[in-house]
């Protein structure tokens, strides 16, 4: 019995001090994959920074306001505030990992900026690279053209 149980801890997510979580994909192998220990928080953090504010229903509050910075000056000001709404998002919502550093790069080719985000969870280090763009909100705020005759 404790074998079956054993198995049981290793597959439920979260359990054994461990962090898990389960992410959908498009794979030949199936639609969820498994993710463990940093990746988990990478992906956590990567929903709260590209979920704009006041569009999750039942937490307006969640997510950042990186988007609105996308058409600001490009200058260190700016940086600034990026770095400032990244962290404080962040250690909102998901504060099991530390940040070590953030920054930022202006793209050259259109309106927007990279993120290099360093974190440190229990000793591992790893990398969140996001690219905040002109292209990645505004058709999340399309409004659906309406048919008059409907």
């Amino acid at each position: 019995m404790a074998n079956l149980l054993d198995r049981f801890n290793q597959a439920v997510v979260g359990s054994n001090d461990k962090l898990a979580d389960y992410i959908s994909t498009i794979a030949p192998s199936g639609d969820f994959r498994r993710i463990k220990n940093l990746d988990v928080i990478l992906n956590s953090w990567n929903n709260i920074l590209l979920t704009p504010k006041r569009t999750y229903i039942f937490d307006p509050e969640y997510g950042s306001d990186i988007y609105k910075l996308v058409f600001e000056p490009a200058d260190e000001d700016t940086v600034e505030r990026i770095k400032d709404e990244v962290v404080n998002s962040i250690t909102t919502y998901d504060n099991r990992a530390r940040i070590t550093q953030v920054d930022v790069t202006y793209l050259s080719n259109r309106k927007g900026f990279n993120l290099a985000i360093q974190v440190d969870y229990q000793g591992d280090s790893g990398n969140l690279d996001i690219t905040v763009d002109e292209t990645i909100y505004f058709k999340f705020f399309e409004v659906p053209l309406v048919d008059p005759e409907i």
